[in-house]
C-alpha cells in the first residue's frame, strides 16, 4: 500500500537492518532483547500513526493484496474491530511436518466460524483504538506464544467483533520437524492455551477447540491404549485401536478430506498418524496447563504457569 507506513520491531536484533529497511522506507524500532513479539508489537504499534493497526510475522509474507484487503475490510465495515488471516497452500519447506504444519492451519482457518473469537497476529489487521482500549498484547508472554489469542479473547470479550477470512493470505517460512511441532504444540500453545480457556471460561465449538477435536483427543488415547493391550490381548487390543481409529477417522473426515483433495491420498494417510500425535499432545497440555492453572489459584508458584489476572497496559 503506497500510503502505509512500514515499523520493523528489531526484537533483540544482532544485525544492522538500518540499510534493508531504507530499502522499504521502513522506520527501525530497536527492541532490547529478545524480548518476545508480544513486547515487540506493542513498541512498534505505539510509533504507528495510522488509525489501522497491521500485524505480519517476521517468517510470513503476506501475499498479494492481502494486506489492502483487510485494511479495506475495516474501512467498510466499522462494525468490525479486527481481521486476520490464514497461511496459504504453498508452504515455502518441503518436508511433511511443515507441509503439514502449515495446511493444518490453512485448513482450520478455511473451515472456522467467520465471527471469530480470537485473534492470530501472523497476518492480521486492528483498529488502533481497540487495540489501545484493551491494553495491546500481554507483554508477560515472554516468548512467541500465544500472546494474539489472549489478545483476541480480551478484544471479544470487550464486546467488540472480530473477523476470520481466509481470502487474505500469507506464505509461512517456518521450517517444521517432529521435535518442534511436539514441542510447540505442548510448551508453546498447548499449556498457555489451555491456562487462557480456564481464565476466560473460553472454549468456544470453533478452531482448535471444536467439539470434533476436543473428542478426538480421548479417541487418540483409546487408540494407543489398543495398540499397548495387543501383546496381552490381541482382540480385545485390536477392538478397541480400530474402533477408537475409526471414530477418529470419521470426527476428522473432513479434515482429512482437505488434505486428500490438496495432496492427495499418501499424503492423506499420512497426516493421520500425525494428526493422531497432536491429540495426543493436547490431552498432556490440557493436563498440565489444568494442573497449573490452579496450582496458581491456589497461590503456588508454578514454573510456566499465566498469572491468573488479565493484562492491563498499566502494568
Amino acid at each position: 500500500m503506497p500510503d502505509a507506513e512500514i515499523v520493523v520491531a528489531a526484537d533483540g536484533a544482532v544485525e544492522d537492518i538500518a540499510a534493508l529497511a531504507a530499502d522499504s522506507r521502513a522506520r527501525v524500532v530497536p527492541v532490547p532483547g529478545p524480548s518476545g513479539p508480544a513486547v515487540a508489537r506493542n513498541r512498534a504499534a505505539a510509533v504507528a500513526t495510522g488509525e489501522l493497526l497491521v500485524f505480519v510475522d517476521a517468517d510470513v509474507v503476506a501475499v498479494s493484496d492481502s494486506i489492502r484487503g483487510m485494511c479495506r475490510l475495516l474501512e467498510s465495515n466499522p462494525e468490525i474491530a479486527a481481521v486476520f488471516g490464514a497461511y496459504d497452500r504453498s508452504p515455502a519447506e518441503t518436508n511433511f511436518w511443515s507441509q503439514y504444519k502449515n495446511l493444518s492451519h490453512a485448513c482450520v482457518h478455511e473451515s472456522g466460524n467467520r465471527n471469530a473469537v480470537t485473534f492470530w497476529a501472523g497476518l492480521g489487521a486492528m483498529r488502533r483504538a481497540v487495540f489501545e482500549e484493551v491494553g495491546g498484547f500481554d507483554e508477560r508472554f515472554a516468548r512467541p506464544s500465544i500472546e494474539d489469542i489472549d489478545l483476541g479473547y480480551r478484544v471479544h470479550r470487550a464486546g467488540h467483533q472480530l473477523r476470520l477470512d481466509p481470502t487474505y493470505r500469507g506464505k509461512h517460512l517456518k521450517r517444521w520437524s517432529l521435535r518442534s511441532a511436539v514441542v510447540t504444540d505442548i510448551q508453546a500453545r498447548g499449556i498457555p492455551w489451555t491456562q487462557l480457556i480456564h481464565r476466560y471460561g473460553a472454549l468456544a465449538n470453533d478452531l482448535n477447540t471444536s467439539w470434533g477435536l476436543r473428542l478426538s483427543v480421548p479417541l487418540s488415547y483409546l487408540f494407543v491404549l489398543g495398540l499397548l493391550m495387543l501383546p496381552f490381548s490381541p482382540r480385545w487390543g485390536a477392538s478397541v485401536a480400530v474402533v477408537a481409529l475409526a471414530l477418529l477417522c470419521w470426527l476428522n473426515r473432513a479434515y482429512y478430506g482437505w488434505f486428500r483433495r490438496h495432496r492427495g491420498w499418501l499424503f492423506a494417510m499420512r497426516v493421520v498418524p500425525a494428526h493422531v500425535l497432536h491429540h495426543l499432545c493436547n490431552g498432556v497440555s490440557f493436563l498440565i496447563g489444568t494442573a497449573a492453572h490452579l496450582g496458581t489459584r491456589m497461590g503456588l508458584s508454578v514454573p510456566g504457569a499465566l498469572p491468573v489476572t488479565d493484562w492491563t497496559a498499566r502494568q
